[in-house]
């Protein structure tokens, strides 16, 4: 396996609308503030305590990158150069399968930015990995905005689950790697 170095703060993808890049430390009050929303908090898990706490989430994500050679992005919207969510591949140890995840601030909830990016995060990641043949969601049994999401990209729980030890039992969605070729 081949996996191309992108540095930290790295643009990874543009779409119409955003910019995936790598997460630097500049970011830290921007990721605090959007997980310590409570429309954000009320579907994941409550968010980073504090700006140290913030910068040490970023580096995790960060550190899964030379594990895995992927991990999430920071999302930025193209017309204010914000950053507005987090979205990507992600695979902790014991998961069963390579993770598209997503979370947006909730200032820009229904714009179709979760969509856009989990689409074009996960063309990259399947890109990399071609003999991946599905790519899985985690999410809360409560969050049907995600739920919303991961069925808009052909999506469907697969009736596994993972027990997260500050979220509980989270459903594993699945969507086939063949679904991603008919997004224009």
């Amino acid at each position: 396996m081949t996996v191309e170095t992108i540095a930290p703060g790295g643009e990874v993808l543009r779409t119409e609308r955003l910019i995936l890049r790598r997460f630097t430390f500049d970011d830290v009050d921007a990721y605090h503030e959007l997980f310590n929303q409570p429309a954000v908090e009320a579907t994941l898990i409550p968010g980073p305590a504090s700006k140290d706490e913030a910068g040490r989430h970023i580096a995790m994500i960060e550190g899964h990158w030379p594990l895995s050679g992927f991990s999430f992005f920071a999302v930025i919207e193209r017309s204010t150069k914000l950053l507005v969510g987090r979205a990507g591949p992600w695979k902790p140890y014991g998961m069963p399968g390579i993770e598209i995840g997503w979370t947006m601030h909730p200032r820009r909830w229904r714009r179709g930015y979760a969509f856009e990016a989990a689409v074009a995060s996960a063309r990259w990641t399947l890109e990399r990995f071609p003999d991946e043949h599905r790519v899985i969601h985690t999410i809360a049994p409560t969050n049907v905005a995600s739920q919303a999401v991961a069925r808009k990209i052909g999506g469907r729980k697969s009736g596994e689950q993972v027990f997260h030890p500050l979220a509980g039992p989270l459903d594993i969605w699945e969507t086939p790697r063949e679904r991603f070729v008919s997004f224009g």
